[in-house]
């Protein structure tokens, strides 16, 4: 299925999960609440997912995802940045290395000029932007210095002003945050930076709530074919050996609690926001599941009782969505929006077919 496709049921969906959960719906970047009850937020974030984004078929680009995702969240938190951080690939390249009709190349796009800046090669034999690991590490120093600038220059700590800054330079939104204010959302951009944070906003949504979103779609869109290719990455020994830290050495003020402590080498690592608000319960699958389907009905017996906003379901009694099986786990959408996520026991999303069919015990992870 064509992305225009898949763009245009998503939006439908998204549309309907919004209108459903005004009051309480929540979606964050890097910590930061968007404000989806703004209605022109809402209504714009709705035709960006309706647009064509840089990618052919939905199924490839899970399937890039899951190849080269982790190899990017191990630099994220190496120097500290927010794991959020890693959506800003798939917008710019679609996780490919390609190059753009002004030079910019690799996943991350960078141009020429801020490749030498990093200390990337780039000659007649070797590119190293389309290099994973390097321009990954790269792309972290140039977010962690816009970052760290934003910061100073105008005491607020905003991912994604920094993200906005990455589409269209640091002086360009220095400017803009000086004219206009602080709010990225309430900012008159160039079109292509007033729809970059909403891209990417839109793509963590459906990639990590993909339960949320599949019926509007009406069958699995997340299916894909395995093969034998394999991503270019390295080993962690070897990417050590890159000499992460010691190249920004600015500390972060970090007030807010949200943000890295310091960009020092060995940096600790972001911290969890939402820890502080999350509750795990117990229950138990229910049912029989021996030839279950994407889109089939998933019950589970509460062991505890269940709190979700103004929701009260007591132990004993039976919650139910339906079920879709991505990465051969099945994720169920109980209707709590994002306030209720399926995990197994090792806190994992989602359940194995094999828990789902012995009907063992599950945790539901419960957002206050």
């Amino acid at each position: 299925m064509k992305i225009k496709t898949f763009i245009k049921f998503a939006a439908c969906s998204f549309i309907f999960i919004i209108s459903i959960h005004a009051s309480a719906h929540e979606v964050t970047f890097c910590g930061e609440k968007i404000p989806v009850a703004d209605r022109f937020v809402a209504d714009k974030l709705m035709s960006i997912i309706k647009k064509q984004m840089n990618y052919s078929i939905v199924s490839q680009l899970r399937q890039k995802e899951n190849e080269y995702m982790k190899t990017i969240e191990y630099y994220l938190m190496k120097t500290g940045l927010p794991e959020d951080i890693k959506y800003l690939a798939i917008v710019e390249s679609g996780l490919k290395n390609v190059v753009s009709p002004v030079g910019a190349a690799g996943f991350w796009q960078i141009m020429k000029p801020t490749a030498g800046d990093l200390n990337l090669i780039i000659n007649g034999e070797v590119d190293e932007r389309n290099d994973i690991n390097k321009s990954t590490y790269a792309a972290c120093k140039l977010l962690a210095g816009y970052y760290i600038k934003i910061r100073k220059d105008f005491r607020i700590s905003s991912w994604i002003l920094t993200t906005a800054a990455y589409n269209n330079g640091i002086g360009n939104i220095s400017k803009a945050i000086k004219r206009q204010g602080k709010n990225y959302f309430e900012m008159d951009l160039n079109k292509e930076t007033a729809e970059y944070v909403y891209k990417i906003i839109a793509i963590k949504e459906l990639l990590e709530y993909p339960e949320l979103y599949m019926q509007g779609f009406g069958y699995n869109i997340f299916t894909t074919t395995k093969n034998n290719n394999t991503p270019n990455t390295r080993s962690k020994n070897e990417i050590e050996k890159l000499n992460l830290g010691g190249i920004i050495t600015v500390k972060v003020d970090t007030a807010d609690g949200e943000h890295p402590e310091t960009l020092d080498k060995k940096i600790t690592a972001v911290k969890n926001t939402n820890a502080g608000n999350e509750k795990f319960i117990t229950a138990q699958v229910t049912g029989k599941y021996k030839k279950f389907k994407d889109g089939n009905s998933v019950s589970f017996t509460l062991k505890e009782d269940l709190q979700v906003q103004n929701r009260f379901t007591s132990k004993g009694m039976v919650i139910q969505g339906r079920g879709w099986i991505i990465d051969n786990r099945v994720v169920v959408d109980l209707g709590y929006d994002h306030y209720v996520v399926l995990m197994d026991s090792k806190k994992e999303k989602g359940i194995t077919l094999k828990s789902l069919k012995n009907k063992e015990d599950v945790l539901l992870k419960v957002i206050k």
